[in-house]
């Protein structure tokens, strides 16, 4: 691998799911062995979320990629993440990121500031890998590192700057 860039993506529908959520992120490192970390959402937290949190889909979003970046995250990295989302919600969740990335890692230079870009999976194959091996988590064929986890203090975050109009 070439550049040096860390690949995310989500799979499964959180306005139509069937399953659980999964939220990807791969990278390689300079000796070409893959990183990766896999963070599942069960329906019972995905509903509970899409009844208490306002936008509660372009936080989670902004939330979960942050966590599972910050799994495998090393400076002089730059993030792609899948264009999950169209028009003024892929800027809301760009900006909820950023605001989560220069908060959580603040005073940690390029953490609180990394690089990255939203684009279709076909343009990245960093996006590729993750998507399969989101594919793969949830067919079951490899485990979550981490279910569930616990976002209320991220959202805290987020939902306080939107009230004062910071984003």
């Amino acid at each position: 691998m070439s550049g040096r860039f860390i690949g995310v993506d989500r799979s499964g529908e959180p306005n139509h799911p069937t399953d659980h959520l999964y939220y990807v992120a791969t990278r390689y490192s300079r000796r070409g062995k893959q990183k990766r970390w896999v963070i599942r959402l069960t329906r019972q937290t995905v509903e509970k979320l899409r009844k208490e949190v306002a936008e509660w889909q372009e936080k989670v979003a902004a939330v979960m990629t942050f966590k599972v970046v910050n799994e495998v995250f090393h400076p002089g990295y730059s993030i792609q993440i899948d264009k999950d989302f169209q028009g003024e919600r892929l800027k809301k969740v760009g900006r909820y990121l950023k605001r989560l990335f220069g908060v959580v890692n603040y005073g940690r230079a390029y953490w609180a500031d990394p690089p990255f870009e939203f684009l279709p999976k076909a343009f990245s194959k960093l996006i590729g890998d993750a998507d399969t091996k989101a594919l793969q988590a949830r067919r079951k064929r490899i485990p979550p590192d981490e279910s569930d986890p616990n976002i209320e203090k991220l959202l805290d975050i987020l939902e306080k700057a939107r009230r004062k109009g910071i984003v």
